[in-house]
């Protein structure tokens, strides 16, 4: 009975062991459509008087203009975090990512009451939009932090054990030295016999 309980137990690690080192990597929030910008018809040409051509300086462009993206407000009573938000419960801690998506309990002034459909807690109102393309970037945003911290974190850990091989390589060698040192004693010289 005992070996049957140990051996249940070491396959229950080797497959939860096994799912963590084989699980997928977190892939990043789906694009959401943006809708396609109208144009504006083109005016009519009128006759114009020539004028001398003028040298135009070019301007550098911003990254993202403001005036083509326009607001994509979500439907009414959802709203999206713009900053990491926590909250303390009677087993731990839950975060919320920022763009997580919440749903409007109560709205006040300063602090408004939201769900995420499980935990209901309170946020500053200052930290929530319903502006689908500002939600969408911040989760972005916080995507490639995310990603660049882990980034960071494995390459301190790839440097930790590449230390902890090279002095296990060195302490390796040291007493290999100083068994090698004990195998082959120094050999005397004989000297003359005392008078």
């Amino acid at each position: 009975m005992k070996n049957v309980l140990l051996a249940i137990v070491a396959i229950a690690l080797f497959g939860y062991l096994g799912w963590h080192w084989f699980a997928p990597a977190p892939k990043p929030p789906p694009p959401v459509a943006r809708p396609q910008a109208q144009r504006t018809p083109a005016k009519p040409a009128t006759a114009a008087r020539p004028t001398p051509a003028k040298v135009q300086v070019a301007k550098p462009t911003p990254a993202r203009s403001v005036a083509t993206r326009q607001p994509r407000p979500a439907p009414e009573g959802t709203y999206f975090l713009l900053q990491r938000v926590s909250l303390k419960i009677d087993s731990g801690v839950v975060g919320f990512a920022p763009g997580t998506k919440v749903t409007m309990v109560q709205q006040g002034p300063q602090l408004s009451t939201v769900s995420d459909g499980q935990y209901q807690f309170g946020v500053v109102s200052s930290q929530l939009t319903n502006d689908l393309n500002i939600a969408e970037d911040v989760a972005k945003s916080d995507y490639a932090n995310q990603a660049q911290i882990a980034a960071g974190i494995g390459q301190s850990v790839r440097w930790y054990e590449q230390q902890q091989r090279d002095a296990i390589a060195a302490e390796e060698k040291e007493k290999a030295e100083k068994k090698k040192g004990q195998k082959t004693p120094a050999h005397k010289s004989p000297s003359p016999a005392p008078r």
